[in-house]
């Protein structure tokens, strides 16, 4: 199909000046000269083996192959020019995030009603993603990341700080009749691969003045992300620490229990990344604003 395709600027340069009738307004109306617009002509008429186009002292007329080739080329450039519009429109309200699969899991597709709700106009693709992002690279406009509390992370805007809670289900939780604080972390705890000095720090936290050591009663599997330890606290295989945003609001639903109502700043917070070039994008300047709003609330 491609070796029978004639050359597409010589099509358009034939629209304009069927329409126009005129060498020189066609050359006006394309900003070129009038010599670019004979030779185009010339070219087509070459590839079709037929004169388009009558040339007479009074001026220009169309032969009838031109005739039956104008609305039918007419047809074909408005159909390219709409189906061109129509994918920009989309590309216009559409925004490609890269987000961690906790934050999503666990947060953001449980609350994609209220978001559309919000924004109707707004149509989101996301993909997962954790780590360093660049976005020259990956076919996103945003995303979002936990990183270490900071002013300076570029492009990026703070939508929360990181608050951890000690979670375990509530059957495993009566079971073992833990009544303290320490009896809580005698249990076994769920590792965070990613971050394994968590549990330390967190122990830290808890005793500031104790000299005891973390009981070394970790869970036989450590896990990457936070939707996976909350997969594994369900199931009733230990404690495990989770942002507070993602777990808040299902906590009594889903038989999960902070039994004391424990609440550790770990330091880190949940970062919007924006492409520099796309900072003030209207979709994009929304939908942060949703977030902020939103996570302000959680």
């Amino acid at each position: 199909m491609v070796n029978h395709f004639p050359p597409l600027n010589a099509l358009r340069v034939f629209e304009v000046a069927a329409r126009r009738l005129s060498f020189s307004k066609a050359a006006d109306e394309l900003c070129v000269t009038q010599g670019a617009v004979s030779k185009q002509i010339q070219l087509l008429e070459s590839y079709l083996s037929r004169p388009l186009f009558n040339r007479t002292p009074q001026g220009l007329t169309l032969t009838e192959a031109g005739k039956h080739y104008l609305p039918e080329i007419t047809a074909a450039m408005q159909q390219i020019v709409s189906a061109t519009a129509a994918l920009q429109q989309a590309r216009k309200n559409t925004l490609t995030l890269n987000i961690s699969p906790s934050f999503s899991n666990l947060w953001l597709i449980p609350k994609l009603s209220e978001l559309q709700h919000s924004l109707p106009d707004l149509k989101l693709s996301m993909v997962t993603g954790d780590g360093p992002i660049q976005f020259g690279e990956q076919e996103a406009d945003l995303a979002i990341r936990c990183l270490p509390l900071s002013l300076n992370h570029e492009h990026a805007t703070l939508l929360t700080e990181e608050i951890l809670l000690p979670v375990v289900h509530r059957d495993l939780f009566l079971q073992n009749a833990t009544s303290s604080k320490e009896a809580l972390l005698s249990l076994p705890l769920i590792l965070h691969t990613t971050r394994p000095e968590l549990w330390t720090q967190f122990y830290s936290y808890l005793f500031p003045d104790s000299e005891a050591i973390l009981p070394s009663n970790s869970c036989a599997v450590g896990f990457e992300h936070f939707f996976m330890s909350h997969a594994a606290i369900l199931q009733k295989q230990g404690v495990g620490l989770l942002p507070d945003f993602m777990i808040e609001s299902t906590l009594a639903s889903s038989n999960l229990v902070n039994p004391f109502g424990i609440r550790y700043a770990s330091g880190y917070g949940y970062y919007l990344l924006t492409s520099p070039y796309k900072a003030y994008d209207p979709n994009i300047m929304a939908l942060k604003t949703w977030l902020t709003q939103q996570l302000a609330t959680a």
